[in-house]
């Protein structure tokens, strides 16, 4: 592939479309169920960051 030349992602975008095609027909209450499952994905995520930034603020002060 030469430099000037994109790669071809027609795949991805026409995935990403049927995705959103299959989200948008979800009810409302199976929509807000993604949102607290994604929640709990997060939540160790977060809590490793808020820890880090207490350790962060921590060394600041010492």
């Amino acid at each position: 592939m030469r430099p000037d030349q994109y790669p071809d992602i027609s795949d991805i975008l026409q995935r990403k479309a049927e995705g959103r095609k299959e989200i948008a027909a979800r009810s409302f209450w199976e929509k807000l169920l993604m949102l607290e499952i994604m929640r709990d994905r997060v939540a160790p995520l977060r809590e490793a960051r808020e820890i880090s930034r207490d350790r962060q603020r921590t060394r600041e002060f010492t």
